[in-house]
């Protein structure tokens, strides 16, 4: 594991982030800025619970979020990422867009430390409907946002118009 120690949160837990992990190590491949950033959000954090979402606004441009809010005059289309079971909601010929925001997610360990377990810049969002971590909320959120075209590899013979969401 290329276990890796950001910071301690002000209780005294580690927190750490497993650098190969495939979904937060793709995120920290192309931001590693972001590292500082998480450091900077968890020194004076009072960590609790199993599960931990933060969102945090830097006041400063960190980067570009391929979250976009949607509308009427959007092409929309559905795809499977690659190795997924679920559909992404996707606007063709949109562009990611500047973000001071920075969205991270920690799980609780056996010793009570904290692993960074996704980190994206851009605003929190819930899991796609359809994912195992699916929240109530998570169907009329992407009924309103999307991801941006080129932002992910998804599954070229998935892709369809249909929303799966409402089947």
């Amino acid at each position: 594991m290329g276990k890796h120690i950001i910071t301690t949160s002000s209780k005294g837990q580690e927190v750490y982030v497993n650098l190969t992990s495939p979904t937060v190590g793709v995120h920290l491949g192309r931001n590693p800025h972001i590292l500082r950033i998480i450091e900077e959000m968890i020194v004076g954090a009072k960590l609790n619970g199993e599960v931990v979402s933060i969102e945090h606004d830097t006041g400063r441009l960190i980067g570009n979020t391929d979250i976009v809010t949607t509308t009427a005059e959007d092409t929309i289309f559905y795809a499977k990422p690659q190795r997924k079971d679920y559909f992404l909601r996707v606007a063709k010929n949109r562009h990611p867009i500047p973000s001071r925001q920075l969205t991270v997610k920690l799980k609780r360990d056996n010793d009570h430390n904290y692993e960074v377990t996704d980190a994206w810049i851009g605003p929190n969002a819930p899991p796609f409907p359809g994912e195992e971590r699916a929240t109530s909320d998570s169907r009329e959120y992407w009924q309103t946002h999307a991801l941006v075209q080129d932002s992910q590899n998804v599954q070229s013979k998935t892709i369809t118009k249909d929303c799966p969401y409402e089947k």
